[in-house]
């Protein structure tokens, strides 16, 4: 192989990779509602997103996750708002969606 092939391989690899880490994260998520008992986890996934690469969950009772399969116990009875964001590889561009979560 010569040297330009090499050089020409290497450069298409690289563009591709800065591609990869730029695009726009579509976020989505298992269910819009969720219900579940006090003391008791509930599930939430957002694995079915595209060009996530990193998650940051919000549970609406101050606890966080981090992946696109999480859980959560909630340890009071409301309604609630989770939301996960979905970041791009380089985490420079992002997507929300929102849940709602009923514990009883």
């Amino acid at each position: 192989m010569s040297i330009k092939s090499i050089l020409v391989a290497t450069a298409a690899i690289a563009i591709m990779g800065i591609s990869a880490c730029t695009k726009t994260p579509a976020t989505c998520v298992d269910s819009a509602t969720k219900t579940g008992t006090v003391g008791v986890a509930v599930s939430f996934d957002a694995s079915c997103s595209a060009n996530a690469h990193h998650y940051e969950w919000k549970f609406g009772d101050g606890g966080t996750g981090a992946d696109a399969k999480v859980t959560h116990v909630y340890t009071a009875a409301g309604i609630y708002t989770a939301t996960v964001t979905g970041l791009s590889m380089n985490m420079k561009k992002q997507s929300e969606k929102t849940i709602s979560v009923v514990i009883d």
